[in-house]
């Protein structure tokens, strides 16, 4: 399936990922690819099917716990978005009321904080990789947990956990055409906000750091950003 078989309508930018609240960044290696780092699991909510840092393979050789400040290196990881079977959830009222509004071909595209490997400060944002939506499920904490009814999505970090989160919904992505990228796409500046060539890009201006809530692609930049993308 190409870029010109797909009507996308809507694009919403998500922040995701491991930040500084959580003591590190994904590393960014000289050649422009990187690692992505997601947020440490609330260790209460481990299951047998919980994913660990220890556990998850960096693409760049060992595990993502080599990248994880100490505290969190041994703990469960909150792995989401994930780019093995597609699949972002969130129960959160903001990205919930935005995540409902997407429909299929619409694209749900993720952002994070990297830095230099070697660096040991400054954060700037970059583009990482991207869903194209099949569905969007409202998911209830059903019993029993997982719901056999949404096998498909259990890759994603909410149905891993060991009980269901209230509000949930659930991103499921084609994976013909969603993608994590081999090569981070600066976003930002030091400041962490949109660099002047990406505003051309996107039509987004000002900050992104925010991360409460997503940014929509103004809908006069929704298709030319959508076969761009296609083309990283």
């Amino acid at each position: 399936m190409t870029r010109n078989d797909i009507e996308t309508s809507q694009i919403l930018l998500l922040r995701v990922g491991m930040d500084l609240g959580f003591g590190s960044l994904g590393p960014l290696f000289p050649d422009g690819t990187f690692e992505y780092i997601p947020i440490p699991d609330d260790p209460s909510g481990v299951s047998e099917r919980s994913l660990f840092f220890r556990n998850i393979p960096a693409r760049s050789g060992g595990s993502l716990a080599r990248f994880v400040p100490t505290r969190h290196c041994k703990g469960p990881a909150h792995y989401d978005p994930e780019f093995e079977t597609f699949t972002y959830g969130d129960p959160s009222r903001n990205k919930r009321r935005q995540i409902l509004r997407l429909g299929r071909d619409d694209m749900l595209v993720f952002y994070a904080g990297l830095r230099p490997y070697e660096q040991s400060r400054g954060s700037k944002l970059y583009l990482i990789g991207y869903l194209v939506v099949l569905r969007v499920h409202e998911v209830t904490a059903l019993s029993p947990w997982p719901p056999p009814a949404y096998e498909r999505l259990w890759g994603n970090a909410h149905f891993r956990r060991s009980e269901g989160d209230e509000d949930l919904v659930v991103v499921e992505g084609d994976p013909m055409t969603s993608r994590l990228l081999m090569h981070a796409i600066p976003l930002s500046d030091g400041q962490q906000n949109v660099l002047p060539k990406m505003t051309n890009v996107l039509g987004l201006t000002g900050s992104v750091k925010r991360a409460g809530a997503g940014r929509w692609v103004p809908q006069n930049h929704v298709h030319q950003v959508a076969r761009w993308l296609s083309t990283l």
